[in-house]
């Protein structure tokens, strides 16, 4: 192979920033060299990896991105190889870059990066929060290093491991009749307006519980956050299904929701950590990951669940 591993490098900072400009300020190095390492690359496995547009910079073609990920995992094995070799990073420092599922993200992140920070001063995590797709895509392109996330709607090409079980709940006004019961069953929701977080898998998996069963929920409201999700169920507006229970049950607005369990509470997904398959991940990525285990088996994370 006549590319180098700089190259590499170069090759998938530029798929990373969509731009060879922006490639080259994060490298801190000329544009062409980018272009350079771009042209060797295309040449030397003969396909084309970039479609150059004025108007979006560098978009990466489907042949593109499975070449990008192959790339991804053989510079993440050439770290590793260097790192143990050297017996370097004795000191953890440096950049963790981690995609969240972005209702998970605010109640068990901050802790765990705390956690991060009191173990390893030296070490700084970048968050990227997101829907399953785009955070999947961040893994996949190498924009991140390890995912905090669902199970549900987790692509093949992904390792993970189980944190916690989390089943669904149903969020009520601390009003509403139906907060009376211990736990609620879906036929309880047929007349109420399901209040629904607008992104792709939490949609999905909201009306498979339904279908499930045989059931088609009431009418339906689409909200773009959590928090609107929960401080429309606390103003009455209707009944939402959710995963995780954030440490109070006051909202925005000022209003209490109550949780309470879902009896067909199957499929119930699990939290877990998702790697590039195959990949031999940082030293800094397992600082992480074996906090989050941590985090996942006190109490304090047994509390955002309801069973």
């Amino acid at each position: 192979m006549n590319v180098t591993l700089r190259q590499l490098r170069y090759v998938v900072t530029a798929s990373q920033h969509q731009s060879i400009l922006g490639a080259a300020q994060a490298l801190n190095i000329s544009t062409s060299s980018i272009l350079m390492a771009i042209d060797k690359f295309e040449q030397e496995f003969g396909t084309q990896v970039f479609v150059r547009q004025r108007s979006k910079g560098l978009v990466t073609t489907a042949a593109g991105a499975r070449i990008i990920a192959r790339t991804i995992r053989l510079l993440d094995e050439a770290d590793a190889y260097v790192r143990d070799v050297s017996g370097s990073e004795q000191v953890l420092a440096g950049e963790v870059r981690v995609g969240c599922f972005t209702s998970i993200s605010p109640n068990a992140a901050p802790q765990i990066i705390s956690d991060l920070r009191a173990a390893h001063p030296g070490l700084v995590v970048h968050l990227t929060e997101g829907d399953m797709i785009s955070i999947q895509r961040s893994l996949r392109d190498g924009i991140v290093d390890i995912l905090l996330t669902y199970d549900a709607g987790l692509w093949e090409e992904f390792d993970y491991e189980i944190l916690a079980s989390a089943p669904p709940h149903v969020v009520l006004a601390e009003t509403d009749p139906l907060a009376a019961k211990e736990r609620i069953s879906l036929a309880d929701l047929e007349e109420k307006t399901l209040l629904l977080l607008n992104l792709p898998q939490s949609r999905n998996y909201v009306q498979s519980l339904f279908e499930r069963v045989g059931m088609r929920p009431g009418p339906v409201q689409k909200l773009e956050s959590f928090e609107m999700v929960r401080s429309s169920c606390a103003a009455g507006l209707g009944a939402a299904i959710l995963n995780v229970r954030p440490f109070t049950d006051n909202t925005y607005s000022g209003l209490p929701v109550v949780c309470r369990p879902l009896i067909e509470a199957e499929p119930s997904p699990n939290v877990i950590l998702a790697t590039r398959r195959g990949a031999r991940i940082s030293r800094r990525a397992q600082a992480f990951a074996s906090l989050s285990r941590e985090f996942f088996q006190t109490d304090r994370a047994k509390r955002l669940f309801v069973s």
